[in-house]
């Protein structure tokens, strides 16, 4: 017999597989009685549902007609991490992406970006945003670019091609605008304040007493975080903290900047930005020589090199971090007038 949720269920099925396009009107409620063979007042909570869900839309006095929503919501979603060629913890939460969008019935399209230079970089992520537009995907993950000069800039300029589009957008990792502005797009990432306080807190409760830290120029946001939760865990241990005795502003890889920086004293902890950047200023410290190579190294990420060189570390959570942005961008899609919201996950620490 059929009945509310047999029709209910044959309906959502015509709509997302296209049967209807977009604002096309629904056949009437007398029509899809005589159809199924059930009574108006069932349609009329089958079509209740249906724009519960977003599929449909009703006005009195007009046809239902199919919404945007629905033409999109089993299409694709485009990916866009420039920092995917860099950083490693982006590679597992991409593979982790496709899973759950293909369970949700989503095609994730990956756009590759293979350059180490920057300004190349942005180049390839503006190409990127111009091929997603044109191909009107439903919406884009997208990281924003670091390491120029004007990142936020750059990035404004790539977004904007899916603005133009009406393409839904989720940031990963940190918004586009500086801080403290916050931009107009919804924004997935970790508590880096809170994951730089937690590592800052370990650190002196294992007796450091001077701790620094390696901010590399031209970072994204999440470092500059990462930097207050390391000084606030220090200042509330009644430590001071400065810029200039506390921070090092370098390529861990320069090493007249991080002997000039040492010659202030060597410090009994070092924490950067990411664990890459940890294990490459553990090189550059071992050659300057005079004890350097036995300041104790901390990073982000927990990556494969923080265990092999045995540093305390950040733990991203991956999965976490992949359901709440496909759940942030389902929702931009469906719902794009929602204000700006930021999901910021709590992070584990690792200590080795």
């Amino acid at each position: 017999m059929t009945g509310h949720k047999e029709v209910f269920e044959a309906l959502r099925r015509e709509i997302l597989a296209g049967k209807y396009d977009v604002d096309k009107r629904l056949p009437s409620e007398a029509a899809l009685a005589c159809r199924f063979g059930v009574s108006r007042p069932t349609i009329s909570r089958v079509t209740l549902d249906l724009k519960r869900e977003g599929l449909i839309t009703t006005r009195k006095g007009a046809p239902t007609t199919i919404t945007r929503y629905a033409l999109n919501a089993t299409g694709a979603l485009g990916l866009v991490v420039p920092g995917e060629g860099y950083a490693e913890i982006f590679s597992p939460l991409r593979r982790r992406l496709e899973l759950l969008a293909e369970r949700a019935g989503w095609d994730l399209i990956h756009g590759e970006i293979k350059s180490n230079d920057p300004k190349v970089r942005a180049r390839e992520v503006r190409r990127l945003a111009y091929r997603f537009s044109r191909e009107h995907v439903a919406g884009v993950f997208f990281q924003p670019l670091e390491f120029i000069k004007d990142s936020p800039k750059a990035s404004e300029e790539a977004v904007k091609y899916f603005d133009n589009a009406g393409i839904a957008v989720v940031l990963l990792d940190y918004d586009i605008a500086p801080p403290p502005a916050r931009s107009r797009y919804d924004v997935v990432g970790i508590d880096n304040i809170a994951a730089g306080l937690a590592i800052g807190r370990h650190l002196v409760r294992t007796g450091a007493k001077r701790i620094c830290f390696l901010h590399r120029p031209n970072a994204a946001p999440t470092v500059t975080n990462r930097m207050r939760g390391v000084a606030s865990a220090v200042i509330e241990s009644g430590g001071t903290w400065s810029l200039k005795d506390n921070v090092l502003f370098a390529e861990p890889e320069n090493r007249r900047a991080v002997a000039k920086f040492l010659k202030n004293g060597l410090p009994d902890a070092f924490v950067a930005g990411n664990d890459v950047a940890a294990a490459a200023l553990g090189g550059t410290l071992a050659k300057t020589g005079k004890g350097a190579e036995r300041i104790r190294l901390a990073g982000f990420d927990d990556v494969e090199i923080a265990a092999q060189l045995g540093f305390t570390t950040v733990r991203q959570p991956l999965d976490a971090i992949a359901e709440a942005a496909l759940q942030t961008l389902a929702s931009r899609i469906k719902y794009p007038s929602l204000s700006p919201r930021t999901i910021l996950l709590d992070a584990e620490l690792v200590i080795r």
